[in-house]
């Protein structure tokens, strides 16, 4: 079922709570038709949410963005997140947390750069007809599930906003134009002179394929008028990656679908003044709360063969390649907290506080002004290339196992890649970010207990106190845990997963015996653009397989280098 996003453009509000911060809001109005649609209205009706907030697990983010944080939850109608539906439509109403992005959304809305809500969703139940003003009108009756509700900087619609499962539009306008057609040639017929010797059209033999179809076809629009009243079909083609490389592999055209997509994955490349080459260009869509992201299961190294030639359903339907969530899912990057900035144009310049200009000063001595010290990093695009190999074979499947199989090899190429060159030990370049441990020497001494106070103690010095993690290489992670605290208490420096109360992740990404101590918040990772796929029918073609070359852009950088401390272990 194909997610969608849709706006109010009516200011959320900040009520006076007292000693609370509180934001609330509607995130969809009933019975009011929505304009700015890309040549549709649409109405929400009393009723389409019935039973819906008791099954859903419902985020408040800002702008959709969950990579931003998270600023409340309701989760099966509980949590810190309120929503209720009123005879007005869905109204919430969250207490912002007590982080930077909290305050962000609380002053957005005190200031009224916060200018309207927006929700995320699927339909289970719509209907499609022609407006009494000529325009297509969507009446959805029921939704399916709910997944976040937004306050956001800017309501206005736009290609983004406005992805709307179309094809109950299409089975109308399809519909319409063969209600046009049968009534032309009635016409037609009415208009042309009858001879004598034409039989009766009754008694005229049904003696071949299409005479016969004919006749059954007022039954065959009956259920057609059906299909464009529900909009939950299964048997109508929508995206499919693998059939698009195997198209690519066999020399044909791609499908509407897939020119569609490649066409907006070659858009967002245009934005950021990028060339892509590949014969299949995808946009990257954020897959939002209530999703479940794939975890790449089978190393990026290994080739997918298929087994036994099998059939299945469909694929669900999916308006956009969705990647980032199921990639950051599979980096333990994501895990430790790392912040993601995604859909980027250009380069970025982001600010960061560096310290005070505050001191002691004589009693008639002009103080400093006080404003602190400001720095920024400076994040550029660079191309991230990749590559599986996949058996012809197995392109020819049909199942959604083997559609995600496949986005799971993929997803699974590009963690690797990025992790590898994040938490490596090489140099940074125009084309490559640096290695979080470049420039770090390897110890010449065992580990000690007091070397892993001594880190913690660094931070503190650096007033970095909260959200710590360790992310270590699996040699690292070996001797933190058989390295004892003292010669006779029996303890070691790591036990059950954390090191004095600092959980501890393991990567084999990270650079060999290196040990990464700190508040991964600060490590930044963008992304820009959209997925490259070339598709290589050459390199491997001894074998029977076919290479599919991956090129995204991607960039990372620490915000604060005095977030982190960083050890290589002997």
């Amino acid at each position: 079922m194909m997610k969608e996003i849709r706006n109010i453009q009516e200011q959320p509000t900040a009520p006076a709570v007292e000693g609370r911060r509180v934001v609330e809001g509607y995130a969809l109005v009933f019975d009011t038709p929505s304009t700015g649609l890309r040549g549709f209205h649409e109405v929400i009706h009393r009723g389409a949410l019935d039973g819906v907030l008791e099954q859903s697990d419902v985020f408040a983010l800002l702008d959709h963005n969950q990579s931003r944080g998270v600023l409340a939850r309701s989760n099966k109608g509980a949590g810190s997140l309120t929503l209720s539906v009123d005879e007005r439509g869905l109204k919430y109403s969250f207490e912002v947390p007590d982080t930077a992005l909290g305050a962000e959304v609380y002053q957005g809305v005190q200031r009224g750069d916060i200018a309207g809500s927006s929700f995320s969703f699927t339909v289970k139940k719509d209907r499609w007809e022609r407006g009494a003003d000529g325009v297509a009108l969507r009446h959805i009756d029921q939704i399916e599930a709910l997944y976040d509700v937004s306050p956001v900087y800017r309501p206005a619609y736009d290609a983004t906003t406005v992805s709307v499962d179309r094809r109950g539009l299409e089975a109308l306008e399809a519909a319409e134009q063969q209600q046009a057609e049968e009534t032309a040639a009635e016409e037609r017929a009415e208009e042309a002179p009858a001879t004598e010797e034409e039989a009766p059209a009754e008694e005229a033999p049904a003696d071949n394929a299409e005479e016969a179809a004919a006749e059954e076809e007022p039954e065959n629009r009956s259920a057609q008028n059906e299909t464009y009243n529900n909009s939950t079909h299964t048997d109508m083609p929508d995206f499919k990656l693998i059939k698009a490389i195997n198209d690519v592999v066999n020399g044909r055209s791609l499908d509407a679908t897939a020119e569609a997509v490649v066409a907006e994955g070659r858009a967002a490349f245009r934005a950021n003044n990028q060339e892509s080459s590949g014969q299949i260009v995808l946009p990257v869509a954020e897959v939002r709360a209530g999703e479940t992201p794939a975890t790449p299961t089978t190393p990026a190294s290994d080739p997918i063969v298929a087994g036994t030639a099998t059939k299945g359903k469909e694929a669900v339907a999916t308006d956009k390649f969705s990647i980032l969530g199921p990639l950051r899912s599979a980096m333990v990057l994501s895990q430790a907290g790392a912040t993601y900035l995604t859909g980027l144009v250009g380069d970025i310049a982001i600010p960061f506080y560096s310290g005070s200009n505050c001191g002691w000063k004589g009693e008639v001595v002009t103080g400093d002004d006080g404003k602190g010290a400001f720095s920024e990093i400076t994040m550029k695009p660079k191309r991230l290339t990749a590559f599986i190999d996949i058996s012809k074979q197995f392109l020819i499947q049909d199942s959604v196992g083997a559609e995600e199989l496949l986005r799971r090899d993929i997803i699974a190429a590009l963690a690797e890649k990025l992790e590898k060159t994040i938490l490596g030990n090489e140099a940074g370049s125009d084309t490559k970010p640096a290695g979080i441990f470049n420039g770090v020497t390897a110890d010449t001494a065992n580990l000690t207990y007091a070397d892993v106070v001594g880190l913690e103690a660094a931070l503190e010095n650096n007033n970095i106190t909260g959200a710590l993690t360790y992310v270590v290489s699996p040699a690292a992670k070996a001797t933190l845990r058989t390295t004892a605290k003292d010669t006779g208490s029996g303890r070691f420096v790591m036990e059950g997963g954390e090191v004095e109360g600092i959980r501890v992740l393991s990567s084999s990404a990270v650079t060999s015996k290196g040990v990464l101590l700190g508040d991964f918040r600060e490590l930044i990772i963008g992304q820009w653009g959209g997925i490259d796929l070339t598709i290589d029918t050459v390199t491997k073609v001894t074998e029977g397989m076919v290479r599919i070359v991956i090129n995204a852009f991607f960039d990372a950088k620490v915000r604060r280098s005095a977030a982190f401390q960083k050890k290589i272990l002997k």
